[in-house]
């Protein structure tokens, strides 16, 4: 912030409008504050849009994402907005419930390599 109040003495920049100004985040929605805060902007975020879920962006490598996870997930599962709990299973298995490898009559299937395709 003073680097950027000391380039034009005539304006005071603050935190938020700096974090808009230079896009910190991508083009979506910036949520800044406490995890407390921020849970609130989440859940307003989806009461508003019905949104099912949010890609998140960095602002400072990796600290962000941790952050994230240890401050605000804590918040949202209080709050019963965030699972505490997944069903067992692959991804490809709750989609389409045929087990957890591709079918050998998959065309995918025949991108695998030969000592892995019976493993």
């Amino acid at each position: 912030v003073e680097v950027f109040s000391n380039a034009d003495p005539s304006k005071v920049w603050t935190v938020r409008e700096l974090s808009e100004w230079i896009g910190i985040g991508g083009l979506g929605p910036l949520f800044v504050g406490g995890p407390q805060m921020t849970a609130d902007l989440i859940e307003e975020w989806v009461e508003e849009t019905d949104v099912d879920g949010f890609n998140l962006a960095y602002a400072v490598t990796h600290e962000s994402f941790t952050d994230f996870v240890e401050l605000v997930v804590p918040e949202l599962q209080k709050r019963q907005a965030y699972k505490n709990d997944y069903c067992q299973g692959t991804l490809r298995e709750k989609l389409f419930g045929l087990g957890s490898r591709l079918p050998n009559e998959h065309p995918g299937a025949s991108y695998r390599l030969a000592g892995l395709a019976t493993a």
